[in-house]
């Protein structure tokens, strides 16, 4: 008799099931892996999202860089003239800003166009822009292709080396009236962003001596 007796509360212990506590404990377990590993796979996401938008930043940065430099190496002396008919300088800069005519514009279509271009390199708003113009002699009416390059920029310089010191205007207010008719020998360029601080370049544009020239200094 005992040993029915046993045998029937054995097996109701086995069909019984799990308890409301057993189960709330199994669930509140199941939760706090979950919330764990959500955890960790959002970190994870963040971090690529970072590292991505820092290398999309970077390429930026280099893209730029190379853009602008490329754009320098390529200035040439060509005259053009302004909307209102009158000749300006070969290339014309301040501190802040730079315009010129560079060679070298690609036409991989075969349009009917010059394979030269007026480019002009400004600050606005953090954001260094690009501009070409698609004529180099403009009319009024002449709008400006912009590009926005660059983003995070906090300032910007450019100054320009005459052959004997360096100068923040060309032509300088000073030149005399041949002086406009050619280009300085070298542009340095500093750029300051919020990611990467401050960047400086030299540019030669057309004495490859100017390598060995020291950077530019507090000359006017």
């Amino acid at each position: 008799m005992n040993s029915d007796h046993c045998h029937r509360v054995a097996e109701q212990r086995a069909h019984r099931g799990f308890t409301l506590i057993e189960v709330l404990v199994a669930v509140l377990i199941f939760a706090l892996l979950t919330a764990a590993a959500y955890a960790a796979v959002d970190t994870l996401l963040r971090s690529r999202q970072v590292l991505h938008a820092r290398a999309q930043s970077l390429q930026q940065l280099q893209t730029t860089m190379s853009r602008i430099e490329r754009d320098l190496r390529q200035a040439m002396a060509v005259p053009v003239r302004d909307e209102y008919g009158e000749a300006v300088a070969l290339l014309r800069g301040n501190s802040s800003a730079i315009e010129f005519t560079r060679a070298g514009f690609s036409n991989p279509l075969g349009q009917t166009r010059a394979r030269i271009e007026h480019v002009q390199w400004a600050l606005q708003d953090q954001t260094l822009n690009r501009a070409s113009f698609a004529v180099l002699d403009r009319a009024i009416n002449s709008k400006p292709q912009i590009v926005p390059m660059l983003n995070g920029i906090t300032g910007i310089s450019f100054r320009y080396f005459d052959g004997g010191q360096w100068r923040n205007q060309w032509p300088r207010p000073d030149a005399p009236p041949e002086l406009p008719k050619v280009l300085p020998i070298a542009v340095a360029l500093e750029i300051e962003t919020t990611d990467y601080g401050l960047l400086r370049r030299v540019v030669a544009m057309v004495e490859p001596s100017v390598h060995s020239v020291s950077p530019p200094g507090g000359n006017p």
